[in-house]
This record gives structure tokens, C-alpha cells and sequence, in this order.
């Protein structure tokens, strides 16, 4: 199952190469594409409902600490692009009201899932206070879990709060689900007639997310009972964007901050999405037909809000010690769950210029485990710390100065402010005037002054829109009905088949030679298609390139396709190279011999990659969307 590469538009014209087929390293197993006889004209056949036909567009917003979901109907959006409905979440037991619900999942101890979000962390404080908690699997903030893997396996484990173990998709997929599920009533309270089959769903990930998170999350939707041919994947700070550039110039209301007409042709400016897990940033050029043009690769990292909470949780480690934290979180969860509640609730609203001292209540419970283990008083403790004088810890309350509180977020923001700094060097960026800061955490107001202080005085413009925790779950709705508004995207990696060419001694390693008969070649040459850095217009094929058979006997080829994080890989096996996928060409009408061909070509439409592979002499194409996973 060999391929050879032709010249053709390649960079190596004229020489007739052999791709490396079933020569190159075994990786994980490609899924088979369905293959189309001929091609289609146009005119000949009606068109094909597709996902973008839908009645609605419902958007799911998946995130590390919180969730939700919001909705519009097609009418609604070409009336008003901003008409985007969202759920309002009640956590029952404590009167609190918000417009996302807690990434939380709680499972019955048979594995049968039980709720989601605050009925999930309502649900096991009562088991816990009743001390019937042992054996339910409780998971919070697990969407990290996927953040910077290299592979996933689809038998991926994940630990709940007391390390006990369950496959990651089934954690995903039921939350997913439950959101499905309960959109699916609201619609039906509503009246509205729609069925799912009406649906065209949108689900979110960081686009700094790899190619494997990605498909992770599109099979748990399917698992949830989402049809593939209605889902979509939307990039969170592509999202953001999108929403931002509907908001009217009224809705600034003289504030400068929300003075969205900025968004004119030629306007360059940076999407800074923080949310809780991660920080993940675009940069963004408007065309003069209003699309979007992404100037630089999407970044990022692992600072979002949940950095700050454990900041914040170290402190008091440092206090407490690690056993007694590690006895508070196994013994009493919801408690643990509630103080984390009430951090998230000030890190929210401590202003920069906040001098007072601010009071926090823990609960009375990690005071008594400290005292049950170590018999000491907590006061005496926190003398012997740097914390002496500066936070005192009475009952259920702790008391400490604002620049204590403040500590908490310097190391985050200083990711951050690295990060954004060194982006700003970076020739595409120039002309950048610009920052859009949304996502949950950028509603902190010491992040804001942070990004403000920092970059206020290099002549940039910081602006929050309202409501900029939901700016990525309503312009998710916005992608849905509106997918082609984002038309180029940078290319994170380098893109290409393995193949292989004539050997040559002065060129070839001799570890890479291969005879076939009398013919030798060298195997693993990394034919690329598509160079890191390049801008890709979505709506295209990337770089179309040839192969052929190396044999005339030959009745299949496997094109395998690898990505490297460098612009000019020499071959599969260099370091860093990955291998994303296998196609399988049905090659097997010999006619023509060792002329027999495949032409390949790749699209990144859609956010995610898919390739082509047409056998010239019988018109067949085959179409995958590679498979990812092992």
C-alpha cells in the first residue's frame, strides 16, 4: 500500500517522488471516507439541505468552570443578529441567579449519570451532609484535562474530586447531553414547534485547542445525540469577535469602552478571551466585505480564572497544610464547593484600588479538620507565616489586606501580559490598536486595570463590551447562522503526506533507503501542503499535489497525513512531527500501470481539517474528516 509522489505543483518539480504510504510510523487509525463515483455538475442535481438551513441555531458554550447555552431562530437572526436567547440558571438552595450554570457532573455510584451544574453541586451537599456521598463520582472543571495533549485515546480516564476514575467521554457527553436536553425542553415550554431535526447545533472549544481536543469534543456531542451532519465547531475568541462586531454604536452610550464602530475596514485589533481554564487570543483584520481576516496563529495558555483559585488555595495550604486541605476536599466536598463559590464571588468584584481589608468566608469545617489533626490554634500558626499581621482567621471568617487579595492575580496576569506583549512584536500585529477583552474572567476589575495600565500608554484602546462573559456563547449563534463570516485563518502547524523520491546519496540518509526491485528510494520525505503561518482561505483547498503507485500491481494507497511544528520539515520522522490520520484509496483498477495517480488536496473549512484524495483514471474521490483519536 505505497503512494509516489509526482511533481506537479509541488516544490520538487520534475521529479517523479513516491509518497511513504504504509512506510512511515504507525499512528492512530484513519476512519474510512465515503467515496463518491465521478464528479457533480452543477445544475444537475437540487441542492442539498444542509446544517445552515435550520430553523435554529442553538450555540453550547462548554466551559471550565461554568456552561450554557443560547439559541436564535434563522428569522430572528437576519432581523437582529443580536436577538440571542439565553437560559437563566437558579441554584436552588442559595437563591443564586445567572446566566451560565457550573461545569459540574454528578454520577449515581452505579455510573448512571444524575445532574448537572448547580442541581449537581445542590445534590452533593445534600448527600454530604447527610455523610451519603461515598461511591457518587462528582466532576468539576475537567475541561482542562484536554488542554495541551499531544493524542487522546477515546478510553481516556478522568478522576473525579475523590479520585475515583470514569472514561472522559462519557463525563463530557452526559454534560453535553444535559444541556441538549434541557434546551430541548425550554423550546417545547415555549411552544416553538421545533423539533431537533430543525436544529443547527454550534459547540465551542479554545482555539488553541489541538486537532484531538477537537474531535473529542465533536464525538461527545455525537454521543450526546447530536447528529454530525448538525454540528458545527466554533472557535470561543473567533466567536467573541463575531459578536463584538454586531454591537451597534448606540450601545456604547458615550462610554468609550463599548465604542464598537471602531470595527470599520482595515481595523486591526486583538480578541483577549479569558475565561476560566484558559486565556486564548486572535488577531483580527476587518475586510471592506465585513469579513474577518485572522492575522497571526491563535495562542494562549493555561491562565485563566482557575489560576487565581489556586493562588488562592496554596495560600491557604500554606496555612492549613496539604493534608488537612486534601482531608477538607475528600471529607467535606461541599464545603470545599461553597468556599471556592464565595472566592469566585470576590475575585469578581476586588477593584485595584481597593485598600481595606477583605473579609472572605471559609467554612468552619477546614478550621475543625486542621485543629482534629494537628491540636493547634490556627492564630499561632499564621504568626509563624508571611501572613502575620497582614490576615487574621477567626470562626468561619478569614481577614486579610487588599494586597494579599491583589497577590493572588500577579502571577496570572503576568502570563498574560508577557504573552500579549511579545505578540505585539510580531510583524503581523502591526497597525494593531486595539484589544477586545471577553470571557468571564476578563469581568475581573483588577485584570482589566492590569491590561489597561500596561497597554493604555502604547496608544491601545482596551474595550469590554457588555456583557462580556457571554460573548462567546451568543456569538457562537452568530457562527451558526453565519459560518462564512470568518474567511482566513493562520495555519498553526505545517501540513503534509508522507512520501518519498529517487535516493540520492549526496542528498538521502542511508537509514531512509528502500529498494523496490532495482529502483531505490528515499522513504519518509514530509510533503508538505500547507506551511505554519500561512494564511488558509477557508473556503478553499489547500495546495494540490499528486502521487502515484509505486508499483503496477499496486491495488491500494494510504496517504498519511502529519503535522510539524516547523515551516520546513525534511522528513515524517523529524521531532515534533505527528501523524493525524491514514486515507484509503481503492486503487485496485490496474489500468495505466505504474501511471496510476491520486491527486490530495486539504480544506481547514469549518474549523476543522478535511482531505480529498481523487483517483484521476477512475474519477473516484474519497473524503475524510481525519480521525484524530487513537
Amino acid at each position: 500500500m505505497l503512494v509516489s509522489r509526482r511533481g506537479g505543483q509541488s516544490e520538487r518539480k520534475g521529479e517523479e517522488g513516491v509518497g511513504g504510504g504504509g512506510e512511515g510510523r504507525e499512528g492512530g487509525k484513519g476512519r474510512k471516507g465515503r467515496e463518491e463515483g465521478g464528479k457533480c455538475r452543477r445544475g444537475r442535481m437540487p441542492k442539498k439541505p444542509t446544517k445552515y438551513d435550520k430553523l435554529l441555531v442553538a450555540a453550547i458554550d462548554f466551559g471550565t468552570t461554568y456552561s450554557g447555552y443560547a439559541f436564535s431562530f434563522k428569522h430572528e437572526f437576519e432581523n437582529d443578529p443580536l436577538k440571542v436567547s439565553a437560559n437563566t440558571w437558579t441554584a436552588g438552595s442559595r437563591s443564586l441567579v445567572s446566566l451560565k450554570t457550573p461545569t459540574t457532573v454528578l454520577f449515581e455510584p452505579c455510573g448512571k449519570f444524575f445532574s448537572f451544574g448547580y442541581e449537581a453541586e445542590d445534590k452533593y451537599s445534600e448527600l454530604a451532609e447527610e455523610d451519603e456521598h461515598e461511591g457518587w463520582y462528582y466532576f468539576r472543571r475537567f475541561k482542562m484535562t484536554l488542554f495541551d495533549k499531544k493524542t487522546f485515546q477515546r478510553r481516556l480516564k478522568l478522576k473525579d474530586i475523590n479520585n475515583k476514575e470514569m472514561e472522559a467521554l462519557k463525563v463530557f457527553s452526559s454534560a453535553i447531553g444535559y444541556l441538549k436536553k434541557h434546551l430541548m425542553k425550554t423550546l417545547n415550554n415555549r411552544a416553538t414547534g421545533v423539533q431537533d431535526s430543525d436544529i443547527h447545533w454550534v459547540l465551542t472549544v479554545p482555539a488553541i485547542w489541538n486537532d484531538s481536543a477537537k474531535q473529542f469534543m465533536r464525538e461527545a456531542a455525537e454521543q450526546a445525540g447530536i447528529d454530525h451532519e448538525q454540528l458545527s465547531i466554533a472557535l470561543e475568541p473567533e466567536a467573541a469577535s463575531l459578536y463584538c462586531m454586531h454591537i451597534p454604536v448606540e450601545k456604547a452610550s458615550g462610554d468609550q469602552d463599548h465604542a464598537f464602530g471602531a470595527f470599520s475596514a482595515g481595523s486591526k485589533y486583538l480578541v483577549l478571551d479569558c475565561g476560566g481554564g484558559t486565556v486564548d487570543i486572535t488577531v483580527h483584520e476587518v475586510q471592506k466585505d465585513k469579513t474577518l481576516k485572522e492575522l497571526d496563529k491563535a495562542s494562549g495558555g493555561a491562565w485563566g480564572g482557575t489560576m487565581v483559585d489556586e493562588s488562592y488555595k496554596q495560600m491557604l495550604i500554606k496555612i492549613v497544610g496539604s493534608e488537612v486541605m486534601t482531608e477538607f476536599q475528600t471529607k467535606a466536598t461541599s464545603d470545599f464547593v461553597d468556599m471556592f463559590r464565595e472566592f469566585e464571588t470576590k475575585k469578581r468584584t476586588i477593584k485595584h484600588d481597593t485598600n481595606t481589608k477583605i473579609t472572605i468566608k471559609i467554612p468552619i469545617s477546614l478550621v475543625e479538620k486542621f485543629q482534629e489533626i494537628y491540636d493547634e490554634d490556627i492564630k499561632d500558626v499564621i504568626d509563624q507565616t508571611k501572613f502575620a499581621g497582614k490576615l487574621s482567621w477567626v470562626g468561619d471568617k478569614c481577614r486579610m489586606t487588599a494586597d494579599i487579595m491583589k497577590n493572588l492575580f500577579i502571577m496570572t496576569a503576568e502570563y498574560i501580559l508577557e504573552h500579549v506583549k511579545d505578540l505585539m512584536q510580531h510583524k503581523e500585529c502591526k497597525g494593531l490598536d486595539k484589544i477586545v477583552m471577553v470571557g468571564g474572567f476578563s469581568e475581573s476589575p483588577i485584570l482589566q486595570h492590569l491590561i489597561r495600565s500596561t497597554f493604555e500608554e502604547q496608544g491601545m484602546r482596551i474595550i469590554i463590551p457588555p456583557e462580556s462573559g457571554l460573548a462567546v456563547l451568543k456569538g457562537a449563534v452568530i457562527f451558526g447562522h453565519s459560518p462564512k463570516t470568518v474567511k482566513t485563518r493562520i495555519a498553526k502547524f505545517t501540513y503534509g503526506l508522507a512520501s518519498s523520491l529517487p535516493f540520492d546519496p549526496n542528498v538521502h540518509p542511508e537509514s531512509k533507503k528502500r529498494m523496490f526491485g532495482k529502483e531505490a528510494r528515499c522513504m519518509d520525505i514530509f510533503s508538505k501542503h500547507v506551511t505554519k503561518g500561512s494564511s488558509m482561505n477557508i473556503e478553499e483547498f489547500q495546495s494540490e499535489e499528486s502521487y502515484s503507485v509505486v508499483t503496477a500491481d499496486q491495488t491500494a494507497m494510504t496517504l498519511k497525513v502529519y503535522t510539524s511544528p516547523e515551516e520546513n520539515p525534511k522528513f515524517v520522522t523529524d521531532e515534533g512531527c505527528e501523524l493525524l490520520g491514514r486515507i484509503e484509496v481503492d486503487m485496485s483498477d490496474l489500468t495505466g500501470g505504474k501511471d496510476r495517480k491520486v491527486i490530495c488536496k486539504m480544506s481547514f473549512a469549518g474549523t476543522e481539517l478535511e482531505v480529498e484524495a481523487e483517483e484521476v483514471n477512475t474519477k473516484k474521490i474519497t473524503r475524510v474528516k481525519l480521525n484524530f483519536l487513537l
